[in-house]
């Protein structure tokens, strides 16, 4: 049985809607020469356009603090099963320390990893955002 398919390029607003609507993310880094992609617990700051998410202050942290380029992906599947869908962002990490930004993402955040006194908080800053959706043709 053959099946075909359709790919479309998603804009940029529907793109941030699943990364608005996604509990969970992946983060890629590069750690000592190779890549690496963890996975995270973010909200996007619509005020910001921001993408924040919780760590501790080590590997993940460090990495994507370190000034080179960052990407963060989402995907999922959509109801009924017939398509799914891809969102990749590329830019820059930094360090949260904005309290009233933290206290946003803080009243946001789906509670799926705990945060402590340890914590800290790290923003993606986009630079692009792209997406694809592949659906089946029936």
């Amino acid at each position: 049985m053959t099946v075909e398919t359709w790919l479309e390029e998603l804009a940029e607003p529907i793109c941030l809607w699943h990364v608005a609507h996604a509990p969970i993310g992946r983060l890629g880094v590069i750690v000592d020469g190779v890549a690496q992609i963890f996975p995270v617990n973010h909200v996007l700051d619509e005020e910001t356009g921001h993408i924040v998410f919780p760590t501790n202050a080590r590997t993940k942290m460090h990495a994507a603090i370190d000034g080179t380029a960052v990407s963060f992906e989402v995907d999922g599947i959509d109801e009924g099963g017939a398509s799914a869908w891809s969102v990749m962002v590329f830019g820059r990490a930094e360090e949260l320390t904005d309290p009233d930004e933290v206290r946003r993402a803080e009243n946001r955040r789906l509670a799926l990893w705990a945060i402590g006194a340890y914590t800290h908080w790290v923003r993606i800053v986009p630079d692009r955002v792209t997406g694809r959706r592949i659906s089946v043709i029936e």
